[in-house]
């Protein structure tokens, strides 16, 4: 097993731990009314009270910036980077590309089933500051978080035999970064929530990293084969 599959394993039993903490599907001694659970355990109260702290804490200069993040730091931003790495970043760029789209291909659905089964509701802490409603989705993990953490980290992890590539990598994990801290700035998320979406995310791309000789061998048999098929 390689380096990449190892921490891969390591990765996701942080994300099944942090998972069971903050399910109140484990929690007996919770109250889920109104979409509302207080867990006795301490992560999870000071995980609601790091969220209050940065709810009630929000500054004009920065709120449009993470409404932005939010908004756009998945969606527009990441699809975009992955067809510049394909076309602009040479051979490794190419590679690189194809296993953030794999790795973000895998983890919409994977995403979605870790919501469902773990089931915790978004924050509806009184006295919180939103500025995006809330989605009416499970918080964990972090969908946002999850998408953008698996690009940054294929990116750190393919994309830096330069200077220039290795720069455009940190970028991209800065990029990341902002993405994860909005989400909780504009009252979608816990920081929990936000940390298994990176858990999960680095964890699947990993996987792919793990095993990128091998997709990329077999996306060049895949283009040997359209390339006979034109002749």
């Amino acid at each position: 097993m390689n380096k990449y599959l190892a921490t891969s394993v390591v990765i996701f039993t942080l994300f099944l731990l942090f998972a069971i903490i903050v399910s109140p599907k484990v929690n007996l001694n919770s109250s889920n009314a109104n979409n509302t659970y207080y867990h006795n355990s301490p992560i999870v109260k000071a995980d609601s009270s790091a969220f209050l702290d940065i709810n009630n804490s929000h500054s004009p200069a920065f709120n449009q910036l993470m409404i932005s993040l939010t908004k756009y730091g998945r969606e527009v931003f990441w699809p975009i980077a992955i067809i510049l790495l394909f076309i602009l970043g040479g051979r490794s760029g190419k590679k690189t590309a194809i296993v953030i789209a794999i790795s973000m291909l895998a983890l919409v659905p994977l995403g979605t089933i870790a919501k469902d089964v773990v089931a915790r509701p978004r924050p509806e802490i009184p006295k919180s500051d939103f500025l995006i409603p809330a989605d009416s989705e499970y918080a964990y993990p972090s969908g946002h978080a999850l998408i953008v953490s698996a690009g940054a980290a294929a990116s750190l992890a393919l994309f830096r035999d330069s200077t220039k590539k290795l720069i455009v990598s940190l970028v991209l994990a800065a990029e990341a970064a902002l993405v994860c801290i909005s989400r909780v700035y504009v009252g979608g998320h816990y920081p929990l929530d936000v940390i298994g979406g990176i858990l999960l995310g680095v964890g699947v791309s990993f996987i792919f990293v793990g095993i990128e000789k091998q997709i990329e061998s077999a996306m060049m048999s895949l283009r040997n084969k359209i390339i006979k098929l034109k002749r």
